[in-house]
């Protein structure tokens, strides 16, 4: 064990840019300062090519003793457990809160996988899949679509080695998801209606999800029926309540009827109408529960951007700046973008007291 004065110099130089902390001592600083450690290190040092995230999480897992049967039963345990927890503080706080760990996890998983065979193996290969899909909707949120669709393809490796359809439906979702972000309408139903196809045995909010993914694609291709008759499917497949927002009922137990409205709503902007879209936002945002505080501040963002299109800036800069707080909150450059947009869009008016404050609060340090 380092002395005392040995770990205070050493950190003293670490902040100073003039070393690069190696094993122990990231755990240490960690520890000394009440933090986690790959949050700790959550920007690069050491040189290494790998993230400092990635390489303290490295760090926290080496040298793992062996553990017996029980040891190793408990463990998994603790990590779905763990996995349900911060998919909860996810919903309320954004990647920002949550990355580090979701890393952290990841990497004790994939440490596991070198000794485990048989059942073990699944066991580990499928929480392993759950947590980097986890990783994948986490980087997007935060804008990192390289590092999104990285954690994309590793989910769906882990879950074809033990043939788990389920998790290999719901990273063809989470492809469809980043196609429709990316304007992408042709990939989007493809790989929604992929998804869709690959297992029967779908639980109904996932399949919910995956139809009203696939409707998002259709409204890209300004199909406005295909669009409308696929919400309504979803619909009749739809959560009637939601979970606590830690998916303890599965994936897809986000997508109540209150939540499809929503992709309705989004729906009807991409259709170009703007007053269909309102509506549907007024009326749907009240009856989305409130532990879904980013899904809550996409759905302000883009009722901004609809008002801010028929030309109501007040009303779209009052409510872009709603969702603007939301988007500093949780870290959430999904949000920031689509306000980001608003504030553009709004630039004529920006003589107006409301829009002005926008564009303040957008350029202020804090934003970014």
């Amino acid at each position: 064990m380092p002395e005392r004065a040995s770990l205070l110099r050493s950190i003293r130089n670490w902040e100073a840019g003039k070393y690069s902390p190696r094993h122990p001592y990231p755990m240490l600083y960690a520890r000394a300062l009440g933090v986690d450690a790959a949050e700790l290190f959550s920007d690069d040092f050491d040189g290494g090519g790998a993230s400092g995230s990635e390489r303290c999480a490295d760090e926290v897992v080496a040298g793992l003793p062996a553990l017996s049967s029980a040891q190793f039963g408990e463990l998994m345990e603790h990590l779905r457990e763990q996995w349900h927890s911060l998919v909860k503080l996810d919903n309320l706080l954004g990647p920002r809160y949550t990355l580090a760990s979701v890393r952290t996890q990841i990497s004790l998983l994939e440490t596991l996988l070198g000794p485990t065979r048989g059942k073990d193996r699944a066991d580990v290969l499928r929480l392993a899949a759950q947590y980097a899909e986890s990783a994948a909707w986490l980087y997007e949120d935060a804008g990192e679509i390289d590092q999104a669709q990285r954690w994309t393809d590793r989910a769906t490796v882990w879950a074809s080695e033990i043939d788990d359809h389920l998790m290999l439906a719901w990273t063809m979702f989470r492809r469809s998801q980043l196609a429709v972000a990316e304007g992408h309408a042709g990939n989007a139903i493809g790989l929604a209606g992929a998804a869709g196809r690959l297992s029967m045995e779908l639980p109904a909010p996932m399949r919910a999800a995956i139809v009203q993914q696939q409707a998002q694609g259709y409204a890209l291709d300004a199909e406005e029926v295909r669009c409308q008759t696929l919400l309504d499917e979803a619909q009749t497949w739809a959560a009637s309540v939601s979970d606590d927002g830690d998916a303890r009922s599965g994936h897809g137990s986000f997508c109540t009827h209150a939540y499809i409205e929503i992709q309705r709503a989004h729906c009807w902007f991409r259709l170009k109408q703007p007053a269909r879209a309102i509506a549907v936002y007024q009326t749907a945002l009240p009856a989305l529960p409130q532990v879904y505080l980013r899904d809550r501040g996409m759905a302000i963002a883009r009722l901004a951007e609809a008002y801010a299109v028929a030309r109501e800036p007040e009303q779209a800069a009052v409510t872009a700046n709603e969702a603007l707080g939301i988007a500093q909150g949780t870290g959430s450059t999904r949000i920031l973008k689509v306000v980001g947009s608003v504030d553009r869009t709004l630039g004529f008016y920006r003589s107006l007291p409301a829009v002005a404050d926008l564009h303040t609060a957008l350029t202020e340090p804090s934003t970014v």
